[in-house]
């Protein structure tokens, strides 16, 4: 029986594994491979086993950075910045490094529960994040390293009290037993909610600002937003707004859409925390 608690690491051998080995058609190698041919795996106690597929599952480092090169602000190396610890920013953004989000990146992973609704949920994220960097004419946006350093506080307070922690060598962890690097702090349903609403003050911004301010006809709708320069040369962040017409007025689609039935968000309960669908998730949400 292992030493440590269940979970700390995952379950191996799983169920069906010693069962499997047992079978007629399955062997046992223990030799280290001596070299491999077209056919064959060629093993050092001088035996060749024929061969129709090779499936390398060598496994692979889970703590350390990519094998190809990425390059942040001030020519910072992601293998420079994750040498001793992969760190970010609620597993997807990565101080120093503008414009960059991962998916399944530090902390960004399960020990039980759904993955696939962490990774909608952070592919969620990052949508949001491309369209507020579209709409708010945004050239680069990084998080703080403030943010990226509270969250990683967070992190170690969190695992300090759990399973994870425990005297066993997992792939969570920095190098099999340090910091668990490889999941989220929490549950999948506290994931969700995180990813939900951005905090946008929690990253830093440069605008593009190439735009001369242009004389526009604010009689005459455009689908066209230029960017404002004030008479201080600096460019007015709220642009946004465009030029007071909606995309509805000016592509001709509808002008009082509110008034549709399927729009109506009719009071089911006295007060909105009471509605049996704000019962099944939280009102928070």
């Amino acid at each position: 029986l292992p030493s440590f608690s269940p979970g700390c690491r995952r379950l191996t051998p799983g169920p069906g594994y010693l069962e499997a080995l047992t079978q007629p058609n399955v062997s046992f190698i223990t030799s280290p491979i001596e070299r491999i041919s077209e056919t064959a795996v060629h093993t050092q106690d001088g035996q060749t086993h024929e061969i129709d597929t090779l499936v390398c599952a060598t496994g692979f480092q889970s703590s350390r950075p990519p094998p190809f090169e990425v390059v942040g602000l001030k020519d910072l190396s992601l293998k420079t910045k994750w040498e001793k610890r992969a760190t970010t920013y609620l597993s997807h953004s990565l101080s120093s490094f503008p414009n960059m989000f991962t998916m399944l990146g530090p902390n960004a992973a399960i020990g039980s529960g759904s993955l696939t609704m962490m990774i909608e949920s952070v592919g969620d994220y990052i949508v949001k994040s491309i369209r507020k960097i579209q709409k708010d004419n945004v050239a680069s946006m990084v998080v703080k390293e403030d943010r990226e350093r509270d969250f990683i506080e967070y992190v170690d307070a969190y695992f300090a009290g759990t399973v994870f922690v425990d005297e066993c060598r997992s792939w969570y962890r920095n190098g099999g037993t340090g910091e668990v690097v490889g999941l989220w702090p929490g549950s999948t349903l506290h994931c969700i909610e995180a990813m939900r609403s951005p905090r946008w003050e929690d990253f830093e911004y440069t605008f593009l600002d190439e735009y001369e301010d242009e004389e526009v006809d604010t009689t005459q709708p455009t689908t066209t937003t230029r960017r404002r320069k004030r008479r201080d040369g600096k460019v007015n962040q709220l642009s946004w707004l465009g030029n007071g017409w909606s995309h509805n007025q000016t592509e001709g689609k509808h002008l009082a859409w509110y008034l549709y039935p399927e729009f109506q968000d009719a009071p089911t309960a006295p007060r909105p925390e009471e509605k049996e669908k704000l019962g099944i998730r939280p009102f928070s949400y």
